[in-house]
C-alpha cells in the first residue's frame, strides 16, 4: 500500500510537471480524465466499495465540487473520451487528496490563463479603440480637404477640356489659313509682278533714263557721245566683260540696284558730257544724291581701268613736234609728257592761308592734263604731278611690243594731239572749275575722256 502510494505520488508529481510544461489545454483535459478513471477504478480492480466508503465519499464529494466549480460537467463524455485517447499513459492518483490538489492546481492555472486572456482582450480592445479614434480624427482632419481637392480637380478638368477645345479650334484655323495662304500665294506673286512692272514703267516714263533717248540718235549723241545705241551697248559689254577686271561686277549684282547697269553708265556719261552736279543727276534719275555719287565713283574707276587696256599708238614725229613737252622717268624708263590741257580747280580758304604761293583770282589754280608717250610708240593719259604717275599699261615699254589678237583689234591711232584735246574737252566736265578735293576725280575723267575721244572719232584726230 505504501509502495502504491509512493508510485501514485510520483505519478502525481510527474503529472504536475507535465501540466506545467504543456500548458492549459493539457491541464484542463487531465482533470476530467482523472475523475472518470477514479470512478472506474473499483469496477476494474474488483475492490469492495464498503471498505473505502468514508475515504471514497470524501474524495468524490470534493471531486464533484471541483468539477462543478470548474463547469466541466456538460463536457464530461467528451472529456472522458479525450482522456482515454490522450492521457492513457498518465497515472491518475487513486486517493482523493492528490486528486483534489490536482484539480485545485488545474483550476488555478485555468483561472490564471483566463485572467491573462481577459487582460489581452482588454488590451486588444483598448488598442482597437485607440485605432478607431485615430481613424476618426484623421477622417475629421481630411474631410475639409476632400471637397477642396474635388473642386480643384473638377476645375482643372474643366480647364483641360476648354484648352483641348481651343487647341482643336486653333489647329483647324491654322489649317484653314494655311490653305488660304497657299491658294493666295500665286495671286500675290502675280500681283506683285504686275505692280513691279507698272512701277518700272512709271519710273521709266517719269524719270530721265536711257530708254527715253536711245531711239533718238541726236539726243543719244548729245548725252553720251555715242551716235548709235548698238555702239553704246558694245561699250557696256566691254566694261562688263568677265575676262577683264570687272568679274565681280556681273549683271546679277545689279538686280537690286535703283538703276540698271545701262542707266548707271548712262548717268556717268551724262555727267561727263554736260558737267552736271550730283544734285541735278539725282533729281533727273529719281535717286538720292549719295546713290548718284556712288555710281559716279565706282563706274569711273572701272572705265579708267578697262580703257587703259586699249593700245593707242602715235607717230614719233608728232611727239617731237608737239609743244610743250617734258621728259620724265618712270621706273628707269624715259617718257615724254605732252601737256595737252589745263584742268582748273579752286583752292579752299584754309589751303590758301597756309601755303605761301600766288593764287589766281579767287584762289584758282590748274594742273596739267597730259599724254605720256613711250619709246615703244604707244600712249596713255594722265594728270597731275610727275610723282603721282599711276600704274602704266604693259605696252608702254622701251622695246618692241607684241599685242594679242584682242588688243590688235581694239588698237587706235592718234594723228593730232591738238585735235584729240579738242575732242576730249567736248566732255564739259573737264571745263568746269572743281573744288580742290576733286583732283583725283577730274584726273580720272581726263583719262576717260581722252580714250573715249579715240574710240568715238575715226580716223583719230582727223575726223
Amino acid at each position: 500500500m505504501e509502495m502504491s502510494r509512493a508510485f501514485c505520488q510520483t505519478c502525481h508529481d510527474a503529472e504536475h510537471e507535465s501540466v506545467a510544461h504543456y500548458g492549459p489545454e493539457l491541464e484542463v483535459l487531465t482533470s476530467p480524465a482523472q475523475s472518470s478513471r477514479k470512478k472506474r477504478e473499483p469496477r476494474r480492480h474488483g475492490l469492495q466499495p464498503a471498505q473505502e466508503t468514508p475515504e471514497t465519499h470524501f474524495g468524490l464529494s470534493d471531486l464533484g465540487l471541483a468539477a462543478d466549480n470548474s463547469s466541466l460537467a456538460p463536457y464530461e463524455d467528451t472529456s472522458q473520451l479525450a482522456a482515454l485517447q490522450d492521457h492513457n499513459a498518465y497515472c491518475v492518483p487513486e486517493e482523493a487528496a492528490p486528486l483534489k490538489s490536482l484539480v485545485i492546481s488545474s483550476k488555478e492555472v485555468v483561472h490564471q490563463q483566463s485572467e491573462l486572456l481577459l487582460s489581452l482582450q482588454g488590451a486588444l480592445e483598448a488598442s482597437q479603440k485607440e485605432c478607431r479614434e485615430l481613424q476618426e480624427k484623421a477622417a475629421e482632419a481630411n474631410w475639409p480637404l476632400h471637397p477642396k481637392l474635388g473642386e480643384s480637380i473638377a476645375q482643372l478638368e474643366a480647364e483641360n477640356r476648354n484648352l483641348c477645345c481651343e487647341r482643336d479650334q486653333l489647329k483647324s484655323t491654322a489649317q484653314r489659313l494655311r490653305r488660304e495662304l497657299d491658294a493666295s500665294g500665286a495671286t500675290v506673286l502675280s500681283l506683285s509682278r504686275q505692280l513691279r512692272g507698272q512701277q518700272e514703267a512709271q519710273a521709266y516714263h517719269g524719270a530721265f533714263s536711257l530708254e527715253t533717248v536711245k531711239e533718238n540718235r541726236k539726243w543719244l549723241r548729245f548725252y553720251t557721245g555715242f551716235d548709235e545705241y548698238p555702239r553704246f551697248t558694245a561699250f557696256l559689254d566691254f566694261l562688263l566683260d568677265s575676262s577683264g577686271q570687272r568679274q565681280e561686277e556681273s549683271p546679277e549684282r545689279w538686280t537690286h540696284s535703283a538703276l540698271s547697269p545701262q542707266n548707271q553708265v548712262f548717268l556717268v556719261l551724262v555727267r561727263l558730257r554736260l558737267g552736271l552736279l550730283l544734285q541735278d543727276l539725282a533729281f533727273r534719275f529719281h535717286i538720292s544724291e549719295s546713290t548718284a555719287s556712288r555710281y559716279w565713283l565706282s563706274w569711273t574707276e572701272v572705265m579708267e581701268q578697262k580703257l587703259k587696256q586699249i593700245p593707242v599708238s602715235c607717230s614719233q614725229r608728232y611727239v617731237d613736234t608737239f609743244k610743250p613737252q617734258r621728259l620724265i622717268r618712270h621706273h628707269d624708263m624715259p617718257l615724254v609728257a605732252l601737256d595737252c590741257a589745263e584742268l582748273f580747280f579752286e583752292a579752299q580758304g584754309r589751303t590758301r592761308s597756309k601755303e605761301e604761293v600766288h593764287w589766281g583770282p579767287r584762289g584758282r589754280y590748274s594742273i596739267p592734263g597730259y599724254a605720256l608717250a613711250a619709246p615703244s610708240g604707244y600712249l596713255t593719259f594722265g594728270s597731275g604731278a610727275d610723282k603721282e604717275l599711276a600704274s602704266l599699261p604693259t605696252f608702254l615699254q622701251v622695246g618692241p611690243v607684241v599685242l594679242s589678237a584682242q588688243q590688235e583689234a581694239a588698237k587706235r591711232q592718234v594723228l593730232s594731239f591738238r585735235s584729240l584735246t579738242d575732242k576730249a574737252l567736248s566732255f564739259r566736265f573737264l571745263r568746269v572749275v572743281h573744288p580742290q578735293n576733286m583732283e583725283g576725280q577730274v584726273g580720272r575723267a581726263w583719262t576717260i575722256s581722252c580714250y573715249l575721244a579715240c574710240l568715238l572719232h575715226e580716223p583719230m584726230g582727223l575726223a
